[in-house]
């Protein structure tokens, strides 16, 4: 997006930093527009009959304001804690809603990945292999004290591709091994594989 591009709200002079369906927002205003959007779909789900072309369109936003909000946390200027946390939280809430579209097929596979953690006062970062694959995250083996709720950046060791992703539980096993289920918050197919012809193995 142009820097010079202007916010598109009435009144609004900064200059826009994000999009969501083709509109430009300053940051503000991209923050205070998802947050808006997401306790109304959050609102939906809870309803009975929630229809599919609700879900159609929900998928869509939830897509695209994950993308946005994790372009603007990693790229934009002058982002102070505040925003950033936000920005989180927004990526948090998404992937919480994203659970009530989707149950995807799970392939066994074992891929080479490294893990980075950046929670202040434990910070780590680990090379790992994942046990099971799903569309939307994975089963992976961990040596580090992760938790559930901390974000990771995961990096695939055979092709570069790195992802924003969540810990949604973890499970301790003997002599101190640990398993942790991930999922993504910024990427919709990080295997990259056809997911339409992947049968569960699992």
């Amino acid at each position: 997006m142009a820097k010079t591009e202007p916010c598109t709200v009435l009144g609004c002079e900064k200059a826009a930093a994000a999009s969501l369906d083709g509109v430009s927002f300053c940051q503000e205003h991209f923050i205070s527009t998802c947050y808006k959007e997401i306790d109304r779909y959050a609102h939906l789900v809870r309803e009975a009959g929630f229809r599919r072309t609700a879900a159609e369109s929900m998928h869509h936003f939830l897509t695209e304001c994950t993308r946005q909000a994790t372009d603007l946390s990693q790229h934009a200027e002058e982002l102070d804690n505040l925003a950033r946390a936000r920005l989180l939280d927004i990526l948090l809430s998404a992937a919480d809603l994203s659970r009530h579209l989707r149950r995807s097929p799970r392939k066994v596979a074992t891929l080479l990945l490294r893990l980075h953690c950046e929670k202040p006062g434990r910070a780590w970062e680990e090379e790992t292999k994942t046990r099971v694959l799903s569309r939307h995250g994975a089963l992976l083996e961990c040596q580090h004290p992760a938790q559930s709720g901390d974000a990771l950046l995961v990096l695939r060791l055979d092709s570069g591709r790195q992802a924003l992703a969540r810990v949604v539980w973890c499970h301790q096993k003997e002599e101190g091994r640990r398993e942790i289920g991930i999922e993504f918050l910024d990427c919709d197919n990080f295997w990259e594989l056809d997911w339409s012809v992947v049968e569960t193995t699992v």
